[in-house]
């Protein structure tokens, strides 16, 4: 009993010297984001921060509604980009464990039958792996103008996976399968595809029922609707680009065009604290096998073109400084920009979005956040 003891105190030692108390953290944190919003002129961004022992922290600055100065709220809603990959990694991760794929089955084997399957490029040679971690060569469908243009003709539009994919059909790959590395969402669309084929169920409905409720992800939300409960405006830079209003939600309280489009490769919307929650939850394996969370946090033998050195393994970047690794992911929606990463060292999940597309040429979101964590510890 005494050797426990003398553990734990020396255990809450460590901890109280790594991380700074809750009294002025918050305050420290929303200068910090009030430093943000006046260098970078965008107008808003929520922070959350899940502690060791599972407590979380939100901080909000600046505005949610810049034209009727609404101040931003940690339970505001955005849409997170990419960041909703790792819940099509953290579904087909399961589907392993559950013995229903393996990882190296080549995508042939589901979808060798398709008619459309031999216009994909690398068709083939492509495994799941390959796939998960980008390493399949497969073009990014959403590089295509015409798609943006679609959205803007026809903003209910509801998309099918094969209407995606049509996109990319017949061209060249970016590099030969397994040879290379290219961010694709293309790759997390195949993945959604697969997940719907294995368990007979749509996409959506399968990941409330094997993580939203589970996991108690509350005010995470599919991203597949026009109309969002509790979704913010989001602020746009490449309007012009994206064929959307630089206000990408609309007075109707609809967002410019149907989320819906983006599937698997991200499509969802949800408040930072859910998303750090989901960080720990993710990063740290809680909804699938040790084996499987080691192959996530591994990082293809390939170089990636990531911000900071980042490695990639199934939908996670992987950054080790000072030799300190962490994972996270980052994510792009028109109007939206977020991050999330977790740092099992410390044993916290960091999440923050800004709700605008507008991003620092000079400085990746990953370093504001190594600025936030330098808040963070004594």
């Amino acid at each position: 009993m005494r050797k426990i003891l003398t553990f734990l105190f020396i255990a809450s030692l460590i901890y109280s010297c790594s991380i700074k108390p809750k009294s002025g953290l918050e305050s420290d944190l929303k200068t910090e984001l009030e430093k943000i919003i006046s260098e970078n002129n965008i107008p808003g961004i929520n922070l959350a921060i899940v502690m060791p022992n599972n407590e979380i922290i939100a901080v909000s600055a600046g505005y949610s509604d810049k034209e009727k100065q609404i101040l931003m709220k940690p339970e505001d809603v955005m849409l997170s980009g990419s960041t909703g990959k790792t819940f099509c990694a953290a579904i087909i991760l399961q589907l392993i464990d559950e013995g229903k794929l393996d990882v190296d089955d080549p995508i042939s084997k589901y979808f060798g039958n398709e008619e459309w399957f031999t216009r994909l490029p690398n068709a083939n040679e492509v495994t799941i792996r390959m796939l998960l971690n980008h390493t399949s060569g497969i073009p990014r469908y959403v590089f295509d103008d015409s798609i943006w243009k679609t959205m803007q003709e026809d903003p209910e539009k509801i998309w099918t996976g094969v209407e995606r994919l049509s996109y990319i059909f017949d061209s060249e790959p970016v590099h030969p399968a397994g040879k290379g590395w290219g961010y694709s969402d293309t790759n997390y669309i195949i993945l959604g595809m697969l997940i719907e084929q294995l368990t007979g169920n749509e996409y959506y409905a399968e990941l409330t029922q094997r993580i939203l409720n589970p996991m108690n992800l509350s005010n995470t939300l599919p991203g597949n609707t026009r109309k969002i409960p509790g979704l913010i405006p989001g602020y746009s830079a490449f309007s012009k680009e994206l064929f959307v209003p630089e206000k990408v939600l609309l007075d109707d309280g609809k967002f410019a065009f149907n989320p819906q489009m983006e599937f698997a490769g991200g499509g969802i919307a949800c408040t930072t604290s859910d998303l750090a929650k989901w960080g720990k939850i993710y990063y740290g394996g809680q909804v699938f096998s040790k084996e499987s969370l080691e192959m996530m946090r591994t990082p293809s033998n390939q170089e990636t073109t990531l911000d900071d050195n980042a490695g990639y393994g199934f939908a996670a970047f992987i950054w080790n400084e000072n030799d300190q690794l962490s994972y996270g992911h980052t994510g792009f929606f028109p109007g939206y920009v977020t991050i999330f990463e977790y740092i099992p060292d410390l044993g916290i999940s960091i999440g923050m979005q800004w709700n605008t597309d507008k991003k620092n040429p000079d400085k990746s979101l990953h370093q504001y956040l190594n600025d936030i964590k330098k808040i963070i510890k004594k």
